[in-house]
């Protein structure tokens, strides 16, 4: 590498050949950032243990340099700012969520590593020696912002800015991609070749300079990409060679509206569970992951931005999130290439908080001192056999922790219209329905007729000359005499029980309409049967219209309890206009002889079994999806490590 020192030039090292690129940036590039332009003028190929990234150096508004930062498919604008707070300068400091005060803004540690120079070109503002070490820690905003601070010794260097989206960088004069580029048709589908250092053969990178580590599909390896020099991270297993991922390494479709590129596949587990990781590529918007676990799919991105923790749960864009699950998750086998340098058995501490159909999950890697969050929503397998061109995936297995819950969707739909529909329902009752009018009220006693005397016994004579003709006349000469009466006693008229009684006539106006016959009565531990019929005065067609009334309490081991009432009511439906009056046959418990009781007769009103079954047949449906809704809720949440 060769730097201008004022008018001299000065020799520093000889830089590594930089590694294959599929980034579409360039020397050359121009691009506008908050209304300004900037030019590439630049790159440094910075690396670490586990990886390596392009710092892309720009000019930003032809005065002021800067830094387009392209890491694990994210891309980063930053620029050198004066650090106004004292920090340590011992790289154990900064630990993984560790927050910190950085020019008067909070900041959160997403981690901290050693980095190198491996290799530059173009125009830089500082001399960058090569394999000179520094420590780089990466920090992000609760708002968003990215920022960073490079250690050089005792030096500290504070890089603050924002995470930038390609399509709004309006970005000019870029790469071509080769396999990508729809200009370069010829190159459509290909792929940068390397040799497998385990068993030589062709090793094809589908996201070349984005890729750290790949699998030869050969033998199984896993291979370091991140430099020229090709290292085996881990020989194959078994395992591995039995990997069968539903979407094929190399498979491209078009997903969500974006074209990519199925280039990795891992499968992981917790505990007892194993779900499947879709590594997806597009060489200018960067890496998505898609999650499969028995049926269920999640298209997942990395978050630049921090959520808000609070107990469990994490507040993000505006929604609130509760946490769902905690474990270790382990790396079980992976084939094609990935942004890190992953093996089998590699192990990180997630946390998933949920609001269906979206997800976020917090990763912490104690190995790397690294912590990411990502952002997940639901799919359907028909969304995934439509972008990848697969058919008869398998169907979705149970209810998972962010599927969206159909019928709290149809709850949410229903409900407002649902409680609306309440106080209109009540509002027709109340002021549409008949006045009820009152159209008799009569008192009447139930008096119980006196039994009759009972008939005088046949006349024995006694055959004379017998023992009992004996007996007889002794008997006859012992009692005093007494004058027989010569007029016979008749017995007493026969009384009929049941009485009859009638009501005097009223007249009921109108149409058809409802009629309510309502009755009281004193009974106490005892009941009063009234046999009644509304019969018209005109044409004797009679309706019936029998009431009970029955009253009854006392007490028990429980307590005192009563059963029935002193009143009691009949409603007659649809009953036409005409004169009408009541006959009423009383009956009573024994035990009562004479009890006062009153009939009372009104017209309109409404039928209040009516209404409730009205009432029910509006409710029957947004009752039935929130019960539904609260079913699959819980259904899900069994599932759970924290069960509400």
């Amino acid at each position: 590498m060769v730097v201008l020192r004022g008018a001299a030039l000065e020799a520093l090292g000889v830089m590594a050949a930089l590694p294959p690129d599929l980034s579409p940036f360039q020397i050359g590039t121009r691009g506008e950032w908050k209304g300004r332009g900037f030019e590439i003028v630049g790159r440094l190929r910075v690396e670490w243990e586990e990886g390596s990234w392009n710092e892309w150096c720009i000019l930003y508004d032809a005065k002021t340099s800067g830094w387009l930062a392209e890491a694990q498919g994210l891309l980063m604008i930053s620029f050198a700012t004066p650090l106004t707070e004292k920090l340590p300068a011992e790289a154990s400091f900064y630990a993984p969520n560790l927050q910190l005060q950085l020019n008067g803004a909070t900041w959160t540690v997403t981690d901290a590593k050693t980095v190198k120079y491996r290799a530059a070109e173009g125009e830089l503002p500082f001399a960058a020696p090569p394999d000179e070490s520094r420590v780089s820690v990466d920090f992000i905003g609760a708002k968003g912002g990215f920022s960073s601070i490079e250690i050089d010794g005792k030096e500290l260097e504070l890089f603050t800015g924002e995470y930038a989206q390609f399509t709004a960088l309006n970005l000019t004069n870029l790469r071509k991609v080769p396999g990508w580029d729809g200009e370069i048709e010829q190159e459509k589908g290909k792929t940068t070749a390397l040799s497998c250092p385990s068993c030589g053969a062709a090793v094809n990178l589908r996201a070349a300079g984005q890729s750290m580590s790949a699998v030869c599909g050969s033998c199984g390896a896993i291979i370091d990409t991140a430099t020229p020099e090709l290292q085996v991270i881990q020989k194959a297993d078994e395992a591995v060679r039995k990997l069968l991922p539903i979407l094929p390494i190399g498979q491209r479709g078009k997903l969500l509206g974006v074209d990519c590129e199925v280039i990795g596949f891992v499968s992981r587990t917790e505990d007892s569970s194993t779900w499947f990781e879709y590594l997806l590529f597009n060489p200018w918007l960067g890496f998505q992951w898609l999650v499969s676990f028995q049926g269920h799919w999640t298209i997942v991105d990395r978050l630049t931005s921090m959520p808000a923790e609070s107990g469990n749960k994490v507040y993000f864009a505006g929604r609130t999130y509760k946490l769902f699950a905690k474990g270790t998750a382990t790396v079980g086998g992976v084939l094609g290439e990935f942004y890190w340098k992953v093996q089998r058995g590699e192990q990180a501490e997630v946390a998933d908080y949920i609001d269906p159909p979206e997800i976020v999950s917090g990763e912490t890697y104690p190995g790397l001192a690294e912590v990411t969050w990502s952002h997940g929503k639901y799919i359907t397998p028909k969304v995934v056999e439509e972008a990848f061109a697969v058919k008869d995936l398998p169907a979705p297995e149970g209810v998972y922790l962010n599927q969206p819950n159909p019928f709290a969707k149809k709850w949410r739909e229903v409900r407002w219209p649902f409680f609306l529909s309440l106080p209109i329902l009540f509002f027709v009752w109340a002021f549409t329905s008949p006045r009820e009018v009152k159209l008799l009220e009569a008192p009447f006693v139930f008096q119980r007729p006196l039994a009759p005397a009972p008939a005088p016994g046949p006349t024995v004579t006694p055959i004379p000359g017998s023992l009992f003709d004996t007996i007889y006349k002794l008997q006859q000469q012992s009692r005093p005499s007494a004058t027989p009466t010569s007029t016979p006693v008749s017995p007493p008229p026969t009384v009929d029980t049941q009485q009859t009684l009638v009501t005097p006539h009223f007249q009921l106006d109108g149409g058809d309409q409802r009629v309510e016959i309502e009755a009281n009565a004193g009974v106490d531990n005892s009941w009063l049967d009234l046999d009644m019929d509304l019969v018209n005065a005109k044409t004797n067609e009679t309706i019936p219209a029998p009431l009970e009334i029955s009253y009854y309490h006392g007490y028990d081991s429980d307590g005192s309890w009563t059963e029935g009432d002193k009143n009691s009511s009949i409603a007659l439906p649809a009953v036409p206009a005409g004169e009408y009056f009541l006959t009423i046959e009383p009956s009573a418990d024994a035990k009562i002889d004479r009890l006062p009781f009153t009939v009372r007769v009104k017209s309109g009103g409404v039928f209040f079994g009516n209404c409730i079954v009205v009432l029910l047949l509006v409710m029957f449906y947004p009752i039935m999806v929130l019960w539904r809704g609260i079913r699959r809720e819980k259904a899900r949440w069994s599932e759970s490590d924290f069960t509400p």
